[in-house]
């Protein structure tokens, strides 16, 4: 996990040196702080982890299990906001206002939940490390391990002092231990991989819509 977050952000400072902060130039930082998961998943596999990962075309149940959990996410992370409201925590993330302050930006993210966030994020949590801690601890603890860990990077530049991080991580743990669930069921990333592209590009036009 570290070494994906070190060949992420290693691969995205030059555009950002280069070229500031327009749209092209932050679709390209995305793009390759998000390969930097994929990448590491991958030297990982072919240099210690021989387990082949299955990727297939979902079948109608489990395409059904996708809308379902992304239901569940949607209500998880909507909780999570009405929790803030009520207990007055401050929640929010440091780079929301360069993610989203600009419409085509918001639009362009809710597609690349599915061309390389879902995919890259996927195939390292739930492909490689998931399924490496199956190896050494029971299943429900290796969900959680993996959900634990995948909550870290995504924590980093939340706001809000030590509750509004905790009360924040409350989302994307629940949606790690989600995805797990559904890889561990059905032994398909593209199922979490389906799931985790809906959630994310729905929160994305939620914010366009409501924001913009």
């Amino acid at each position: 996990m570290i070494s994906a977050l070190v060949i992420g952000t290693v691969l995205s400072v030059v555009p950002i040196l280069v070229g500031g902060t327009s749209l092209a130039v932050l679709t390209v930082v995305f793009v390759l702080s998000e390969a930097g998961y994929a990448i590491a998943g991958w030297v990982y596999v072919h240099r210690w982890f021989t387990e082949k990962t299955s990727i297939e075309i979902p079948t109608r149940q489990q395409f059904g299990w996708v809308m379902a959990s992304t239901l569940v996410m949607l209500g998880i992370a909507s909780g999570v906001g009405a929790l803030s409201t009520r207990t007055g925590i401050q929640i929010g993330r440091a780079d929301q206002e360069l993610l989203t302050g600009d419409p085509t930006m918001v639009l362009v993210l809710a597609v690349l939940s599915f061309v390389i966030i879902a995919p890259a994020e996927e195939y390292l949590f739930r492909g490689v490390i998931q399924r490496r801690l199956t190896r050494s601890m029971r299943t429900p603890a290796a969900v959680g391990v993996a959900a634990l860990l995948f909550v870290i990077p995504h924590a980093i530049g939340y706001l809000g002092g030590i509750q509004g991080i905790v009360l924040l991580s409350i989302a994307p743990f629940s949606l790690a231990v989600i995805l797990g669930a559904l890889y561990e069921k059905y032994d398909n990333l593209s199922v979490p991989i389906l799931a985790h592209g809906l959630y994310n590009a729905t929160l994305f036009l939620i914010t366009y819509v409501t924001t913009f």
